[in-house]
């Protein structure tokens, strides 16, 4: 790919590895956002939904990211298809939301309509119209593939394959059997911030101590680990184990706060050792017993019960909060048998503006996956809460976002190892696909 030629004005705007520098207009300037569009968000591929919102032939989804809308469909073979989601007539924007048509796809301006894969079948009043080949008229395909349930998209004509894209995520996640895992719950929320203003506030481990200073109770960020995969990342946050920071940092602290009600995972694991006892309303631990060890052995015992292929995961990656980024904007929080998807997408009307989705996924046994019900996507207002973690983020990161107009800022400034080096790396990235070749 020929390094394209980038004007005075976006070169000033270019993030400053060498000295931390975020220039804040990356932000705020809706030209810089026109560059994203043009530059990077036609040419990654892109989660853009699951393979159960698209539950029969004639199902449809569409995914918008800038200004681009994809039409997902699936065809009567089964077989996802995805397409510019525009009447190659006179440019009607074909279906929004999710929905389903039978064997055919039909625009409701003049009526043009299309099989599923796409052909030109039906063009009303055609003698008016100068000869013209049908083929000239196809839905234009956008490329689409599936990993383990999730719809990906490219509007790169020619595009890498998606598992080249992915990379080591691929190896990375496989022991945990996301194939088997099941989304129970879905929302969106419109934010009063920059997309990558969402990013990097959850690519870090450094903002625990301000904004959710209860998950130093039990989580160290101090020997959080890093890791480079490629255009994505990781860190690994040990749980169990308290942060030098935290409030009365010892393993007893550690267990009280894992044994109180509503305490989650963690809790629940460390309930199903049997090692764990509550003696006169105080937890224990049999002596000799460390609270990872009791977090392992109830996660092991828990797989043993409900016959779950735990056996490819170490113990780390049984217990710790594993946190992967999917470049350019999708988060992922790992855990045995429960993983958090949060996804940041641009909003093409405002610069300072995105829309935040939030999906929930979990293992079910065989009784909960057949009495579940369907999964409903919700569309919440802003200010919405939803958990009480990312509850402290939304209130957190508009903030940052107004406070980018202060004349008292020219640039954000990043630690480029430990807690912050996955924000800079994402910068760097980020660079790559804006000013010139990308990975």
């Amino acid at each position: 790919m020929a390094t394209p030629t980038v004007t005075h004005d976006f070169e000033s705007l270019r993030f400053q590895p060498e000295t931390g520098r975020v220039p804040k207009q990356r932000y705020l300037d809706g030209e810089f956002a026109k560059l994203e569009n043009e530059r990077l968000w036609r040419k990654v591929w892109q989660w853009a939904c699951l393979d159960d919102d698209l539950p029969g032939a004639g199902s449809f989804y569409e995914h918008q990211v800038g200004d681009q809308s994809v039409l997902i469909i699936r065809g009567d073979d089964d077989v996802l298809r995805a397409f510019h989601n525009v009447c190659p007539h006179r440019g009607n924007r074909l279906r929004g939301g999710t929905g389903s048509v039978k064997d055919e796809l039909a625009c409701n301006y003049h009526r043009w309509t299309w099989d599923l894969e796409g052909k030109l079948v039906r063009v009303p009043d055609r003698e008016g119209f100068p000869a013209f080949d049908d083929a000239c008229f196809a839905l234009r395909k956008v490329s689409v593939d599936i990993w383990n349930h999730f719809v990906f998209v490219n509007l790169d004509p020619e595009p890498e394959p998606l598992l080249d894209y992915l990379g080591p995520l691929t190896q990375k996640l496989a022991p945990y059997h996301w194939d088997l895992h099941t989304c129970t719950a879905s929302v969106t929320l419109p934010m009063a911030a920059n997309w990558k203003t969402m990013v990097d506030g959850f690519l870090d481990v450094y903002h625990l101590q301000g904004v959710h200073p209860q998950l130093l109770r039990y989580t160290d960020d101090e020997t959080t680990t890093y890791e480079a995969l490629g255009r994505h990342s990781a860190m690994y946050m040990p749980m169990g184990i308290p942060s030098p920071k935290a409030p009365n940092p010892t393993e007893q602290g550690v267990l009280n706060e894992l044994a109180k009600p509503g305490s989650g995972i963690m809790g629940k694991m460390i309930r199903q050792s049997p090692h764990f006892q509550e003696v006169d309303g105080k937890p224990t631990l049999t002596p000799g017993f460390t609270v990872r060890d009791a977090l392992v052995e109830g996660g092991r015992r828990t797989a043993e019960e409900l016959a779950r292929d735990y056996a490819g995961l170490t113990d780390e990656q049984l217990i710790d909060d594993h946190h992967y980024f999917f470049f350019p904007n999708t988060i992922m929080n790992v855990f045995a048998g429960h993983f958090i998807a949060a996804r940041m997408r641009p909003d093409v009307a405002d610069p300072e503006r995105c829309f935040f989705d939030l999906f929930i996924f979990n293992w079910l046994t065989e009784e909960e996956e057949a009495s579940k019900e369907k999964r409903e996507h919700e569309f919440l207002e802003e200010g919405a809460k939803v958990g009480r973690v990312p509850d402290q983020d939304f209130t957190a990161l508009p903030k940052v976002q107004l406070g980018l107009h202060s004349d008292g800022l020219e640039n954000l400034f990043l630690a480029t190892q430990g807690q912050e080096v996955r924000v800079s790396d994402f910068h760097v990235i980020l660079d790559e696909y804006l000013y010139g070749d990308s990975q």
